[in-house]
């Protein structure tokens, strides 16, 4: 019983003792830091309450329910919540690719289930509309699977594939992927959470039903009324599983109605293990990085066609560029932001090449290479975390908090044009670098 959770002895420790006696509650809470195994918990959990031996805990269990749990294909399990699904279907991607057996399939496969779930009918009832836009994808997508699941048979194309037929049809696998997770709601709606609950009052499949909500804390204030609803009285065939890596983020009241079980954060030989058993990584330490640069999560960060840091890279240099036309332009700053436009002016950067360098590096924020589709959120995230650390500046002066306010409303104003109206990201862009330039500089 969860074997395949490493370096969290007291989650599961509890996650078992209360298994084991009887004293699992309906509904828990999964909290600790990101990529700290919770969603390989609760999966885990779903499955053992599910299994059909007369000892359930064993990963692999024969029994049908068991096996269906470990395909991510039981009827009896729905799951949904955002996630960032390219990072870690990148690295499962390098994994498979790396060695193409059994294990590094089955991991694939897994992570791809993982995002497919999303799109269960049974959460969207009533909004086949929508869901008609993901149907197709997801079909794609179970279909090319069996040409890398070694267990599909040759007839299907498994076991006969070649590894370079293989490693194609994973490729292809990653872009219906991308396309995909595009269409993934950033929160639960309300909508899905009531087909949660009419879900969850039918009769299971087999013996228990599971619903897994990831980053419950994200859920808006509707949904969240609505789950509380449905965790007051929750039906005794079903148990509930939030996750959160924010649990002073979740309503009171529903934290009321669970029982949290923590999670902690790995240290590095910890992390090193997760990395090297889980997706075949050998990462060795940096000088002068700290333990920090191995954990799992910032290892799949580094996954991404634009991870983390190459995105603040170009936020920084973009920044830089609007303050130091600013600047030139006779507008006033306070000594972090001057600083900050004075040596982006001495190197020659003005918004135009700052621009220019973060599409190129970006493939045109994705519109040039589906691989780079996440490349927006990521670069005006990355602005947006520049502007808090600006804020919390003691140095801060008025007219320096009198514009990032004004910015964080244009920033903020873009990302709804382009959910709204799903303009040109490039063009979004450079519409709001020369829009953060001219507030206040006297220009129309």
């Amino acid at each position: 019983m969860f074997d395949n959770l490493i370096a969290q002895g007291e989650a599961v420790a509890l996650l078992e003792g209360d298994i084991r006696g009887g004293r699992l509650p309906p509904s828990i809470l999964l909290s600790g830091p990101p990529a700290s195994g919770k969603l390989t918990a609760a999966l885990e959990l779903a499955r053992v309450l599910s299994c059909e031996e007369a000892g359930p805990g064993a990963w692999n269990c024969p029994c049908p329910s068991c096996s269906r749990h470990r395909a991510l294909i039981h009827p009896d399990l729905l799951l949904l919540g955002r996630r960032s699904f390219p990072e870690e279907i990148n690295a499962a991607f390098d994994t498979f690719a790396t060695a193409q057996g059994k294990a590094g399939a089955f991991f694939f496969i897994r992570a791809l289930r993982k995002l497919a779930k999303r799109f269960d009918q049974q959460l969207w009832e009533g909004e086949e509309t929508k869901l008609a836009k993901a149907a197709g994808l997801v079909n794609d997508l179970e279909e090319r699977l069996v040409f890398i699941d070694p267990e599909a048979g040759a007839a299907a194309g498994g076991e006969g594939r070649k590894p370079k037929e293989a490693l194609k049809a994973a490729e292809e696998l990653v872009l219906i992927a991308t396309k995909l997770e595009a269409l993934v709601p950033d929160m639960p709606p309300v909508s899905q959470i009531r087909c949660v609950e009419h879900w969850a009052r039918l009769a299971p499949w087999g013996r228990r039903k599971a619903v897994i909500i990831e980053n419950a804390d994200a859920m808006n204030e509707s949904a969240r009324n609505a789950l509380l609803k449905i965790l007051e009285e929750p039906p005794p065939s079903v148990v509930f599983a939030l996750v959160t890596p924010r649990r002073q983020a979740m309503m009171r009241t529903i934290l009321s109605r669970v029982r949290t079980y923590p999670f902690a954060a790995r240290d590095a030989a910890a992390s090193r293990e997760v990395l090297a058993k889980v997706f075949r990584a050998e990462v060795a330490p940096v000088e002068g990085s700290g333990p920090a640069l191995l954990t799992p999560e910032r290892w799949l960060a580094s996954k991404r066609a634009f991870p983390p840091e190459r995105a603040r890279q170009f936020a920084t240099g973009l920044l830089g560029a609007i303050v130091g036309e600013r600047l030139a332009t006779g507008c006033a700053h306070g000594d972090g932001l001057r600083e900050a436009g004075e040596a982006a002016a001495a190197e020659g950067l003005d918004i135009a090449s700052a621009l220019a360098a973060a599409l190129a590096g970006s493939k045109d924020l994705g519109q040039k290479d589906e691989g780079y589709a996440g490349s927006f959120d990521a670069l005006f995230a990355a602005i947006e975390s520049l502007f808090g650390e600006s804020l919390r500046r003691a140095d801060l002066e008025a007219l320096d908090l009198a514009w990032m306010t004004a910015a964080s409303a244009l920033l903020r104003e873009a990302r709804l044009r382009r959910e709204a109206f799903n303009l040109p990201a490039g063009t979004l862009l450079e519409t709001l670098a020369y829009k953060l330039r001219d507030i206040g500089g006297g220009r129309v």
